[in-house]
């Protein structure tokens, strides 16, 4: 790899943009009430201001891969590549599980000279009785030449509701689908090449702590690259939980792991959740009431990491 490759792990908050009824040439200037005018479908496009603010933040730390979850669909994506990025980065996402439209996707910048191939685990078997993951987890080979580099695992886990009050929790799903991720890992480790395994992991998979679903991380030789980075634990968050009640809690719930044998990779000191800015460059202020997470471009901040 070059030097500085950069990994961003990035849930998008409901990516959609269908823009089939719009015929100009410049849907950026389009108002925001007729932005979602251009879309016959029944979902809402992502506000227009939004998706500015992601295409801003991805512009600032220029990841060479991003890791995107709520992701919705192939259509989507290519719009948001080219009208907010200017194509300098290349989509890809494959149809998946979700009961939402939201799958999976990398986008990978253009100027680099590698290749890639898509892995889908749609159909992968997981313990009954949950059969398939609940989306995919997306895998990414990047080769240079004829030779493999490096493989990118891309993973949405399921959230904690259970809407059907039959898995308290979503515990028994949440724990089939990391052994399902793990089993993936395992095999592709094999190929002796890094292996990154990223998404949103929807609960606390850090070493500290570590919620049931996930002890079986640390079963392996996978390290989380927040932790074994040294982010201060007031920089360290990804996501801002509110209760009922109106109690804030800062957590980690999107995730980068790598082998701990190519922790050496990681350059600790750029490795950070980058924040989130206005058009005009300020930065939006750190949420502290439910109410203000409205002004995120994603209730989700990114996570972005420095290989050497």
């Amino acid at each position: 790899m070059k030097q500085n490759f950069k990994i961003m792990v990035l849930n998008a908050q409901d990516l959609f943009i269908f823009l089939d009824k719009y015929q100009g040439d410049n849907p950026r200037e389009l108002t925001e009430i007729k932005w979602q005018l251009a879309s016959s479908s029944l979902l809402n496009n992502k506000p227009k201001e939004k998706c500015e603010q992601l295409a801003l933040t991805i512009k600032e730390a220029d990841p060479d891969v991003i890791m995107l979850t709520e992701v919705g669909g192939m259509e989507s994506l290519k719009n948001f590549t080219s009208i907010f990025l200017d194509n300098s980065y290349f989509p890809m996402t494959l149809p998946s599980n979700s009961d939402r439209g939201i799958d999976l996707g990398f986008l990978t910048k253009n100027e680099n000279n590698y290749t890639y191939e898509l892995i889908t685990h749609i159909n992968y078997p997981l313990p009954a009785p949950y059969q398939r993951f609940s989306r995919d987890v997306l895998g990414l080979k990047l080769f240079q030449g004829e030779e493999l580099k490096s493989i990118f695992l891309n993973v949405h886990i399921k959230s904690k509701l259970d809407m059907k009050k039959t898995d308290f929790q979503g515990r028994g799903r949440r724990i089939a689908e990391v052994k399902g991720l793990i089993d993936i890992y395992k095999k592709l480790s094999l190929e002796n090449v890094p292996v990154f395994i990223g998404g949103d992991f929807n609960g606390h998979a850090g070493p500290d702590a570590c919620e049931e679903e996930f002890k079986a991380i640390y079963e392996t030789d996978l390290i989380d690259i927040s932790t074994y980075a040294e982010i201060p634990e007031s920089e360290r968050f990804s996501y801002i939980y509110f209760t009922k009640g109106g109690q804030r809690f800062e957590q980690v719930i999107d995730y980068l792991f790598v082998s701990e044998k190519y922790k050496n990779l990681i350059k600790k000191e750029e490795c950070y959740f980058p924040r989130y800015r206005n058009l005009d460059g300020s930065l939006i202020p750190i949420p502290t009431r439910f109410e203000h997470k409205n002004f995120l471009p994603s209730d989700h901040y990114p996570f972005l990491v420095t290989l050497n």
